[in-house]
């Protein structure tokens, strides 16, 4: 039986990220590699706050395209980094880059979020229980 030390590194490995391989939203070709920040990541948690205080910065709820807008910001704080091309030519990561190919490709929005939440990409292996 595991025990919580299995747990241990969960955030510290969850911060360092995991490979999303980027498809082609019909075709399912590989368009290149997002390293995405683990749900229980400082990184994650961090972007989670940030988002929360600019809702409570509002009277009220906030107009569609501004929800629409921090949840966009939200999401590409938890892009670690990326390895892309555009004509050949690699893309350079930047915060304000992954905002643009979010806000711009739904596909790939859909996938970073997908990915995100999901915690089995972030386990360490663990050893067999002996039995």
């Amino acid at each position: 039986m595991a025990d919580l030390s299995a747990l241990d590194d969960l955030a510290a490995g969850q911060d360092r990220g995991a490979d999303l391989i980027v498809r082609h939203p019909v075709t399912g070709e590989a368009i290149g590699v997002l390293t995405i920040a683990g749900p229980d990541s400082d990184t994650q948690r961090r972007a989670r706050l940030q988002m929360q205080d600019e809702l409570y910065a509002f009277k009220g709820r906030p107009p569609a395209a501004e929800y629409d807008r921090m949840d966009i910001d939200r999401l590409a704080r938890c892009v670690v980094s990326w390895n892309l091309k555009r004509a050949g030519q690699d893309v350079p990561f930047a915060h304000t880059a992954v905002v643009k190919l979010l806000r711009e490709h739904q596909s790939v929005r859909q996938q970073v979020e997908q990915f995100s939440q999901d915690r089995a990409p972030y386990f360490l292996r663990l050893p067999m229980e002996q039995e």
